[in-house]
């Protein structure tokens, strides 16, 4: 009678673990952007839509954008507004970083830092 209990606890032990869905962890979505002196960023978030390099500040940004990575020495700064407005939202995003997404469409871009109190 042991043995048939034992064998009723392993079997349901067994088929438990068998309906349980495999939770496997989901890697965070990587950029894919050449390797330049610059800012990757892209029109959608997760580095989705279409992507632009920028070089140099960008007054006016068409079509926003809302992703970026920044592999440029300096830190960038993302305003909501175009020509760097700060009256909106913004976000700096330094060296080496990378943002998946702004949380707002970016429709201004710089060099520096955001100045938060003009």
């Amino acid at each position: 009678m042991q043995k048939v209990g034992l064998f009723s606890a392993v079997a349901a032990a067994s088929l438990g673990t068998a309906v349980l869905p495999a939770a496997g962890a989901q890697a965070a979505p990587q950029p894919v952007c050449p390797q330049v002196v610059g800012v990757c960023t892209w029109t959608e978030p997760s580095f989705e839509g279409d992507m632009r390099i920028l070089f140099d500040e960008e007054p006016v940004l068409t079509p926003p954008v809302q992703s970026a990575f920044n592999q440029d020495f300096e830190t960038w700064c993302f305003y909501e507004r175009p020509f760097f407005d700060n009256r909106g939202q913004m976000r700096e995003v330094n060296r080496g970083e990378t943002v998946n997404d702004f949380g707002f469409g970016a429709n201004s871009a710089k060099r520096g830092q955001c100045d938060y109190n003009s």
